[in-house]
């Protein structure tokens, strides 16, 4: 009886356990879904979304419906696939962290199976787009689709077309903030240099600030700028009248931001050749009082620049041209959040900025130039013939771009309020204030954004200090969250630096492959002595 009854009591724990098993199972898997977490060990996390991200999640008081769709010929390209896969598991990361407030929709559609909802798709935005691939053999070209459509409460944003992984969380957090975001922010770009307009010269500057912005005012000199602006992007300022620079001068005072881009030169391209004159910009002025300083003059690098390429028969020479400075990575701001994940920017004709000691301590400068730089200021030589060789001798660095913050005093205190020149019937309507609050990003430069010289880098750097200015600064973080650019920085002595790649590629072709013959053989000959040991034990 004894035993029967042990092992009543044996089968009694057995149950328990198994029970307490099933029950820690259950628990976990309810756990995991709650207590999501991932390691992402690439390099800036591209897999897993920032804290930003998670952040503006926090913020939703309704159900974000986030659809994802794509066609299957896109899946047939192995690169789009790729970016479906990664896209795939962003929203995932998206659904996690919104803890039951975010729910995703991914579906795959096909033209031919379903025409009526390819059809369907487009009709709420999304974009379809061209796909080709090239192989050994064949190439192919097809039309693809991936977009997303955002639905909140009882509005609705939509991702037309996603192609790239590159800047994919914050095209989503942007597009979801618009939609969650009760205060729709305003900008303004006027476009203040001669014979130049934001449909041509700057039409990716209004391009880009369109893309992230849902109200970009564009503005002419002599108008005033909306009372909804709390950001303006100033491009130049040869064409700015004195009732101009009293509306910009009271616009900061009243608390609005701007980004300055502006030439200490005035530089004239014509067909007899490149010339330069000291700028008699009234902005420059305006900003001279507040305590930056854009100096009059043109600064070259011996070290870091672009080269001025020239057309010559069939082929395309570079030409040596130090006046069209190239800012390495090192010498960037790494505190600044506007620059600090920047890898390089080009400036063309630029000219150095200083600023006053009164105001230094709520100044940053963002970027410089080399030590191996230098400055004309006077008698500019603009010409490629001039800087054929390296004559000019660079002894120190030049900061070209800073961003204040604080207070300021206004220009214009006891002053009358100007008359319009350029229109009589617009008059100032804001209030007047004698100082005030603000921040400026100013560069010594205004032809890095023209049409023809900007690049990815150029307007990044824009848009980064428009967030500084004027919105959340944790975006900029994750702003190009996937592109990672390592320019190599030029030898500074070529002939060691030869010598070395010659060791190196003398080690891994010859000298790796005998280590491992070597060891092949020592092991061989170790083998038959084993061998040979062996035999001679069992005789």
């Amino acid at each position: 009886m004894k035993n029967i009854g042990e092992v009543k009591t044996k089968n009694i724990y057995s149950w328990l356990i198994f029970g307490l098993i099933i029950l820690n199972i259950v628990a976990f898997i309810f756990l995991a879904n709650k207590l999501y977490f991932r390691i992402d060990l690439t390099e800036g996390q591209k897999y897993s979304i920032g804290k930003p991200t998670v952040d503006l999640l926090k913020q939703l008081n309704d159900p974000l419906i986030i659809e994802y769709y794509y066609n299957d010929k896109a899946k047939e390209v192995s690169e789009m696939a790729l970016i479906i896969q990664y896209i795939e598991d962003m929203l995932k990361e998206y659904e996690s962290a919104g803890r039951g407030k975010v729910n995703v929709l991914i579906k795959e559609v096909s033209y031919e199976k379903k025409p009526q909802e390819t059809a369907e798709l487009e009709e709420q935005g999304l974009q379809p787009f061209s796909l080709s691939e090239s192989g050994q053999t064949e190439s192919k070209s097809l039309l693809g689709l991936s977009g997303i459509i955002l639905k909140y409460k009882k509005d609705q944003k939509v991702l037309s077309a996603v192609y790239s992984d590159m800047g994919f969380e914050f095209r989503l957090d942007v597009e979801i903030k618009k939609l969650i975001s009760s205060e729709k922010e305003s900008i303004a770009i006027l476009t203040a240099s001669e014979n130049k307009n934001i449909y041509k010269e700057y039409q990716y500057v209004r391009q880009v600030a369109e893309k992230e912005y849902s109200d970009v005012r564009v503005m002419d000199p002599g108008t005033n700028i909306p009372k909804e602006v709390s950001t303006i992007i100033i491009l130049g300022g040869d064409t700015l009248t004195d009732y101009d620079i009293f509306q910009i001068d009271q616009f900061l005072m009243n608390g609005g931001k701007a980004f300055v881009a502006l030439n200490g030169l005035t530089v004239e391209i014509q067909q007899q050749g490149i010339f330069a004159l000291p700028s008699s910009s009234k902005l420059l002025t305006l900003l001279e009082s507040y305590g930056i300083k854009v100096n009059k003059d043109l600064v070259g690098d011996n070290d870091s620049y672009n080269p001025l390429p020239q057309r010559q028969g069939l082929f395309v020479q570079q030409n040596r041209y130090p006046i069209w400075p190239k800012i390495k990575s090192t010498n960037f701001n790494k505190k600044n959040a506007i620059v600090d994940k920047l890898e390089g920017l080009n400036i063309f004709w630029g000219s150095s900025i200083d600023a006053d000691d009164k105001i230094k301590s709520q100044v940053e400068f963002l970027f410089k130039t080399t030590d191996k730089s230098w400055v004309q200021k006077q008698d500019y030589k603009l010409d490629i013939e001039t800087y054929k060789y390296p004559m000019q001798e660079g002894v120190k660095s030049y900061n070209l771009a800073c961003a204040f913050s604080g207070n300021l005093n206004s220009f214009f205190t006891g002053k009358d309020v100007p008359k319009n020149e350029k229109n009589s019937t617009v008059t100032y309507e804001g209030s007047r204030l004698d100082k005030g609050n603000t921040k400026i990003v100013v560069v010594a430069n205004e032809f890095f954004l023209q049409s023809d010289f900007a690049g990815n880098d150029e307007l990044l750097f824009l848009m980064n200090s428009v967030d500084w200015l004027s919105k959340d600064q944790s975006l900029i973080s994750i702003r190009n969250k996937g592109k990672f650019t390592k320019p190599l920085d030029k030898a500074i002595n070529q002939q060691q630096t030869d010598f070395f790649k010659t060791i190196i590629i003398g080690f891994t072709t010859f000298f790796i492959p005998v280590i491992f013959i070597a060891f092949g053989i020592i092991l061989n000959l170790r083998r038959k002595i084993r061998d040979k040991k062996l035999k001679e034990s069992f005789l």
